[in-house]
């Protein structure tokens, strides 16, 4: 109860404050050594593949490894699922953090299976941007920072429930199913409404869209593929992902829903 509670005051005081120091300057981190060489050959490919060379150049290594990975499980969510994109894609990230992997999803959504890049508008949605990080910084000051030379990727510090519009794809990247995982991320427990955040992003994706879910863990998978049965959401494919470019202690698991 006293997490409970310190979670509401601090949230309240960060959404009144609204403290922010921008200019965060990304750490040009060598990558050298970073990977072995399974994991440097697939690197190699998603980075020349999805345009990531200043990516490479500017990131932190930790961040540089982690997006790939999230590069590479969305990349076979596609690619199992049969998911196509249209010529102009208009995408939807809801609950984005701090978007340390937005170069990687904006560049899969303009180069996937494409001839030549698309022209991609992307909204990033995160209810607790005023996170404070070291420095006095926030999360929407590093996420802005992320965002930079993604042309056409935006971030707002929302909920999604007042997000509207429709979008050609929507990505739900780890979800907060259960209450233990919103307390240790700092959230009031009114933001524990997974089926009422579920219906909204899916109602937002057009018809012939694709909304792409991600979760750790056997038990949230399951919990996920309980909430689209009582939404009644389809799952077009759904796999574990395993990846040599970081250390994942527990399974991640991808879902493909089609909306109609």
């Amino acid at each position: 109860m006293l997490r409970v509670l310190r979670n509401e005051i601090d949230f309240a005081i960060r959404q009144s404050m609204r403290i922010r120091r921008r200019g965060c300057r990304l750490p040009h981190e060598s990558k050298e050594g970073l990977f072995e060489p399974e994991a440097a050959a697939l690197a190699r490919r998603l980075v020349k593949t999805y345009g990531l060379q200043a990516w490479e150049a500017v990131s932190g290594r930790t961040d540089f490894a982690a997006s790939l990975s999230y590069l590479q499980m969305l990349e076979l969510a596609l690619t199992e699922s049969g998911a196509t994109l249209p010529p102009v894609v208009n995408a939807l990230d809801a609950g984005c953090g701090d978007w340390f992997y937005v170069q990687a999803l904006y560049g899969l959504l303009r180069r996937y299976k494409a001839p030549a890049p698309r022209a991609v508008t992307l909204l990033g949605v995160e209810v607790d941007a005023y996170q404070p990080y070291a420095g006095f910084r926030a999360r929407i000051d590093w996420a802005e920072a992320f965002a930079e030379e993604a042309e056409g990727a935006t971030y707002r510090a929302a909920d999604i429930r007042d997000i509207d519009g429709q979008y050609d794809m929507a990505f739900m990247l780890f979800p907060f199913l259960f209450a233990r995982d919103l307390r240790r991320w700092g959230l009031p427990e009114r933001y524990l409404r997974p089926e009422e955040y579920l219906v909204h992003v899916a109602a937002m994706v057009r018809p012939g869209g694709w909304l792409v879910i991600a979760n750790v863990g056997d038990a949230e998978r399951a919990e996920q593929h309980r909430l689209l049965a009582a939404c009644g959401l389809p799952v077009a494919w759904w796999g574990r992902h395993q990846s040599p470019l970081t250390p994942l202690q527990q399974p991640r698991y991808v879902t493909v829903v089609p909306c109609r």
